[in-house]
């Protein structure tokens, strides 16, 4: 469900920033919803955030969705590498929402987005 290319971070920053959405109800979260619900499983997704409460600010996140298709919650990757022209700082921000643990029917899942 993911509709971005990794390269993009060592691009020009447009095109591929016009791919962000909303964490919790953006289209892909959306059908990642879906999919969860009807196949009883747990989706951690990764997505190019927008956060539209805090200026269009672009998050690297990854969406957790439960069993029954509900957003548990999201984690943003916390360190943004800067190597030669490897510099996702061009795009977004280092992570606010820390290490969280969610609870799952399946058990408890932590996530971490690379560490560059």
């Amino acid at each position: 469900a993911w509709t971005m290319p990794f390269a993009f971070c060592t691009r020009e920053k447009h095109p591929w920033c016009e791919f962000a959405e909303s964490a919790e109800h953006g289209p892909s979260t959306q059908f990642l919803q879906e999919l969860a619900a009807k196949y009883r499983m747990v989706i951690i997704s990764p997505i190019l955030e927008r956060d539209e409460h805090h200026g269009d600010t672009l998050w690297n996140t990854a969406v957790i969705i439960d069993h029954t298709g509900k957003v548990l919650g999201k984690t943003r990757k916390n360190h943004i590498p800067r190597v030669g022209d490897f510099n996702e700082s061009t795009y977004y921000l280092e992570g606010n929402t820390g290490h969280r643990v969610f609870e799952t029917i399946y058990g408890r899942i932590a996530v971490n987005i690379c560490y560059g």
